[in-house]
């Protein structure tokens, strides 16, 4: 049993960092030449400041609002205040309480105590809710989604709306692709069914429980488990070398690869709905490679810096001089864009519409690449 000081040092812990940063996973610090600036550019507090192969976030200016870690396409922003695993286990529960309803509700509107607590997931903003909870909670039985919140034009939270509707406007999209009929409604009052005459009394049981749950939290956090996950699959500890040791291009010729577990799950996800229909589908969680082959000079730095391996060398080509083939899956490309900026021809262009049929395609889309002209030399 952890000792009480261990269990206030780990609330504390948590309330000063809403969100753990991963330095490791970011494109900006992998390369200084990555233009992503997606965590920075959709934080409505500026508590992000990206540069000079360096992330950081300031906890003091940081609502807890998630939408850093939902933008950043590498995942390295891990939310605390919940978890991702917390938050899925809420809302998978909710379903399986509330008969096919997944129920998501913000801090604001829970702290009125209205609901009981066991059948609804808490968020500190409804901004938290991205596609990837959308179409997981889809893809295991959730026929509605409600989010319910408060009136958000008094709220501090409400410069987030524009990033929950972006969201929103995305899931359904990638729904409809894959056949799904599941439906998400924003309302401002819990239902009925879920109104409680002692919700005070339950929320009470619920918050006396603030401290294990706070140590099974922190066990789930960036502070431990991803940390040392992420450790794993680079292959070295991350406080015992410098960053130009870290980054090395290792035996495969790429810089140390990563797994996205969240972009992963998306995708069995979606393919536990059904197969897409055909047609092109907008996503910020997949992306589309285009190469001028007139304009590739072959260099392959490209598959050196992907942080997937999405573009690759052709295995039968890899010992290649110059390179003549590159392999690109758009299931492993997570858009974080820094194909299109360590290429200094611009040969590369990055999109956000990815044909439906293209993610589950077995078989990589090759570009044939033509060898560098040689130069001549005349008197």
């Amino acid at each position: 049993m952890p000792s009480l000081e261990n269990i206030v040092q780990v609330a504390e812990a948590l309330e000063k960092s809403p969100v753990i940063v991963m330095r490791d996973r970011c494109v900006a610090v992998r390369n200084r030449n990555a233009t992503c600036r997606t965590c920075a550019s959709s934080c409505p507090e500026g508590a992000i400041d990206v540069g000079l192969n360096e992330v950081k976030l300031e906890a003091g200016k940081c609502i807890a609002c998630g939408i850093c870690v939902s933008a950043c396409p590498t995942e390295a922003l891990v939310a605390v205040q919940p978890t991702e695993g917390g938050l899925r286990e809420a809302s998978l529960n909710s379903v399986k309480r509330n008969d096919g309803c997944a129920i998501v509700a913000c801090a604001r509107i829970a702290a009125k105590r209205q609901a009981d607590p066991a059948r609804y997931a808490e968020v500190p903003c409804l901004s938290f809710v991205d596609e990837a909870l959308i179409i997981e909670l889809a893809s295991k039985g959730a026929e509605r989604l409600l989010l319910v919140d408060g009136n958000c034009t008094t709220c501090k939270h409400q410069r987030c709306i524009d990033a929950l509707e972006g969201s929103l406007r995305l899931a359904a999209g990638l729904l409809e692709a894959h056949g799904s009929s599941a439906v998400v409604d924003r309302v401002t009052g819990f239902p009925d069914a879920l109104r409680v005459e002692d919700a005070q009394g339950l929320h009470g049981s619920t918050r006396r429980g603030f401290f294990s749950d706070a140590v099974g939290a922190a066990k789930e956090t960036a502070m431990t488990a991803a940390r040392t996950t992420l450790e794993n699959e680079l292959g070295y500890k991350i406080d015992e070398a410098s960053i130009g040791d870290r980054l090395r291009v290792t035996e495969k010729g790429t810089l140390p690869q990563l797994r996205m577990p969240r972009h992963e799950a998306v995708l069995n996800a979606l393919d536990a709905i059904g197969l897409p229909q055909e047609g092109a589908i907008e996503s910020r969680l997949f992306g589309s490679v285009s190469i001028d082959v007139e304009k590739c000079n072959s260099c392959g730095m490209c598959a050196v810096f992907c942080p997937t391996g999405a573009l690759a060398r052709d295995d039968a080509e890899k010992a290649s001089d110059p390179l003549r083939y590159l392999e690109f899956s758009a299931a492993d490309c997570v858009q974080c864009g820094l194909c299109e900026d360590v290429c200094w021809k611009e040969a590369l262009t990055l999109s956000r519409i990815v044909d439906a049929s293209e993610l589950y395609d077995f078989e990589p889309r090759t570009f044939k690449l033509r060898a560098p002209k040689k130069k001549s030399f005349t008197r």
